[in-house]
């Protein structure tokens, strides 16, 4: 019953995603469904610029290592994600997330909302965030369908074997608050506010969101790179558009929950 509902919501959500595809493609202005706020900044390189392209570095040679290695089929057997290393990497992503908004706004106090961290319309802003999680489910359920030959067990997200393995509620629980609330909440500042914001500064808009979206899409490793590529693209075209973390936080979190509750339906379903 459970599965049957969410593949349901999942119909539903894709016909909502036509519509507003629909209506870009007839206006061909993205402005009709964003529109363009005109309050913004873009950053120069400070210090918390500078820890976000260490960590994205480190992150993206990590990546690159990984994908290597497999291709030679070199790489180590991974040990398996424990629900207590998901609480102690929550809350590490937390504390350095919440000091670099500290700094951010200890530099950059006078300009903090034209960075995105906007506190009117945050209706508005929410709206926002649904749109653009609208926009990015039919680009990324096509090319989820498109690699389905690449996937494996091997290839499921460490989160997603830790679920199989250990269907608690507490293992749902602290995979629900890393994926959906710390995760967006942390990816969006390092790759929207901060890179792709600092890319602004020196590169059109278009190259701005094409390098940031191609760097996150890599760092998450093959085959999800793929279909998170538009995902990332939606990201930070809603970013630039209309400068609000709010909006961009509530796209990812929504992918993710969605993402984590097709995961459990079908856990379900398969018991």
């Amino acid at each position: 019953m459970v599965p049957s509902a969410l593949h349901l919501l999942l119909l539903l959500l894709t016909l909502l995603s036509i519509r507003y595809w629909l209506q870009f493609i007839a206006t061909r202005r993205l402005s009709s469904v964003f529109p363009l706020y005109p309050d913004r900044y873009q950053l120069d390189f400070s210090f918390p610029v500078l820890l976000a392209m260490i960590w994205i570095a480190m992150q993206f040679a990590s990546s690159v290592e990984r994908e290597w290695s497999e291709w030679h089929q070199t790489l180590a057997p991974a040990n398996p994600v424990t629900v207590v290393q998901i609480m102690q990497s929550s809350l590490i992503t937390f504390c350095f997330g919440a000091i670099l908004v500290l700094m951010l706004v200890l530099a950059h106090f006078d300009v903090i909302q034209k960075l995105g961290f906007r506190l009117n319309e945050i209706r508005q802003q929410l709206r926002d965030g649904a749109v653009g999680f609208l926009l990015a489910l039919l680009p990324v359920i096509a090319l989820l369908l498109l690699t389905y030959p690449f996937r494996s067990e091997e290839s499921l997200h460490p989160f997603f074997r830790l679920l199989k393995a250990e269907p608690y509620l507490s293992t749902i629980s602290w995979i629900f608050i890393s994926a959906v609330i710390v995760a967006p909440l942390f990816e969006e500042l390092i790759y929207r506010i901060l890179f792709q914001g600092w890319l602004e500064r020196l590169l059109p808009p278009f190259a701005a969101i094409l390098i940031s979206s191609l760097v996150f899409s890599i760092v998450h490793g093959f085959p999800d790179c793929i279909p998170l590529f538009p995902l990332a693209i939606v990201l930070g075209t809603l970013f630039y558009y209309r400068r609000s973390y709010i909006a961009i936080v509530v796209t990812h979190s929504l992918f993710n929950a969605v993402n984590l509750a097709l995961a459990l339906g079908n856990q379900q379903n398969s018991v």
